[in-house]
């Protein structure tokens, strides 16, 4: 492999790094409520483990790509980025990591360069 492209694959790895790290502690803690409240788990609780699959499908992908979008465009790239991934999690029936992590970069650097020409 060529450093050019090992550079760049080094880079995007990086920035999807730093899209997942500020949001770990929303993971760890939809971790903790699943292996706790889910009917399998050790505290069985009916209304607590019904946050588990919310969590999954809506919150963790938004905050995802409302990151990425801050990452690229500020506030205003992280808000564009949460509505895109928003439509990109409506669009499909499985949790959207991966589409929000492209879906919100995309749409933050697609908003920034329309709005500064």
């Amino acid at each position: 492999m060529s450093s050019d492209i090992k550079i760049k694959v080094q880079s995007f790895g990086r920035f999807l790094s730093n899209m997942v790290m500020p949001n770990i502690g929303a993971f760890i803690a939809w971790g903790i409520i699943t292996a706790l409240f889910i009917p399998t788990g050790w505290l069985p609780n009916e209304t607590l483990a019904k946050l588990v699959g919310p969590m999954i499908t809506y919150l963790l992908p938004l905050l995802i790509g409302y990151t990425g979008g801050k990452l690229v465009g500020g506030e205003r790239g992280g808000v564009v980025g949460a509505i895109t991934t928003m439509g990109v999690i409506v669009g499909a029936d499985m949790p959207m990591f991966l589409g929000s992590m492209i879906a919100g970069r995309w749409a933050a650097t697609a908003s920034r360069n329309s709005i500064t020409g």
